[in-house]
């Protein structure tokens, strides 16, 4: 009998030690960011494999940008027909330029109101309006009275959300202006001076941290999926993000580590945090992007499959003109190799590029290309040639390192 009844309390205890352990949060929803102001015909495609993986789209529709001449208003084209018959819920995002002195009021709503109309009469399933405005910490209490007479306009079916800055979070005027919300999302990427890069996973988990304690309304995180570069210029530097930008000076790239962010996506699912909806990426790939990450590693890093990298090396063309191509078919960065040996046949030259060194064997038909740099990678989807050959044959004898 004694046993029994230890037996039983074993099983207690296992059954309460189970139902106590991080689980998961099993809403936890991804959405993504469609960002490009021309739609074009990759647009199709990138909805189609998307579909199964990111249930809300979250669309720019209006950005009202502040240029030195004043206020320029763009309406993304959005092929609305598309977007309709993709079917998935869908957030119109208004984009408004944190340089703005000020708000405009009767122009602002009449444009918002508008698009809405037209939006709704096209079909687009639309659940969401989403206002993305940088404004100072300063004005956070101006920006919540000027949101309070804008819902006065809004259909009452339409739900209204902000994007939030780690800036605001316990400043005066922050819980105001989310009472005038119905969701937060908080945006901890490329809030920094960019020479601090985009995403620092550390500080991505403190902010999410204060937001669980004081958010009011639920909320999103909302993540990067591209990398950018800074261009120096006599007045500063350019950041070459969505676009890409013309300039004959300095550029330093700044890469997205994609493990980081996945640790992070990871490490926020398993909190228990009431108000936690989701993540939401910025943004949606396509193929002529080159800033966006493919598909395949946003699905990787979005989903949780492992990560790594995939370095593949390769002669390339015919004889007798050759070239050694390294490409990263992974989803991280792939550490390039220290030595590379190729063997050939009536070489008559060769050198070496990208920061490899060539020795010749006697008879110039070994050739070895040794990396000179103590840090060298190759980012994913990338491709470097290492080198070239003038050869009968050539081919690909040893790498290491």
């Amino acid at each position: 009998m004694k046993s029994q009844f230890k037996l039983l309390s074993l099983l207690l205890s296992l059954y309460l030690l189970c139902s106590c352990s991080p689980q998961g949060n099993s809403a936890f929803s991804q959405h993504i960011y469609i960002w490009q102001r021309l739609w074009t015909a990759e647009h199709a495609g990138a909805l189609a494999q998307s579909k199964t993986d990111f249930p809300v789209l979250r669309v720019l529709a209006l950005q009202l940008h502040q240029a030195k001449a004043g206020p320029v208003w763009t309406e993304a084209k959005v092929d609305l027909p598309l977007l309709a018959g993709d079917g998935r819920a869908v957030h119109m995002v208004v984009r408004l330029d944190g340089q703005l002195k000020q708000l405009p009021q009767a122009l602002l709503q009449q444009k918002i109101l508008a698009l809405l109309q037209l939006w709704q009469h096209q079909g687009v399933k639309l659940t969401q309006l989403e206002l993305d405005y940088d404004c100072a910490s300063s004005q956070l209490g101006a920006y919540a009275l000027w949101i309070k007479e804008l819902r006065q306009l809004l259909p009452q079916t339409l739900a209204l959300s902000i994007t939030a800055l780690p800036d605001w979070l316990g400043k005066p005027g922050w819980l105001e202006l989310q009472q005038q919300a119905d969701q937060l999302t908080l945006q901890v990427h490329s809030v920094l001076s960019p020479e601090q890069g985009l995403f620092q996973a550390g500080l991505a988990k403190d902010w999410a941290q204060q937001l669980a304690l004081q958010a009011q309304k639920p909320f999103y995180i909302a993540v990067p999926s591209y990398h950018s570069a800074l261009l120096q210029q006599e007045q500063g530097w350019l950041v070459e993000s969505e676009q890409p930008l013309q300039s004959q000076g300095k550029r330093q790239e700044l890469w997205l580590d994609a493990a980081a962010v996945q640790d992070f996506s990871l490490w926020l699912q398993q909190q228990h945090w009431p108000l936690l909806q989701g993540l939401v990426w910025f943004r949606l790939p396509l193929p002529s992007d080159k800033r966006s990450w493919s598909y395949a590693q946003l699905q990787a890093v979005s989903s949780g499959k492992p990560l790594t990298a995939d370095l593949k090396l390769s002669v390339q063309g015919t004889a007798p003109q050759f070239e050694l191509v390294a490409e990263n078919h992974g989803f991280v960065a792939a550490q390039l190799p220290a030595q590379i040996r190729l063997s050939g046949s009536s070489c008559t030259a060769a050198d070496a590029v990208s920061g490899y060194k060539l020795h010749f064997s006697a008879d110039k038909n070994q050739l070895q290309f040794v990396l000179t740099k103590t840090e060298a990678v190759l980012q994913p989807g990338q491709s470097l040639v290492v080198g070239w050959a003038l050869c009968k044959n050539l081919t690909l004898f040893h790498s290491q390192g």
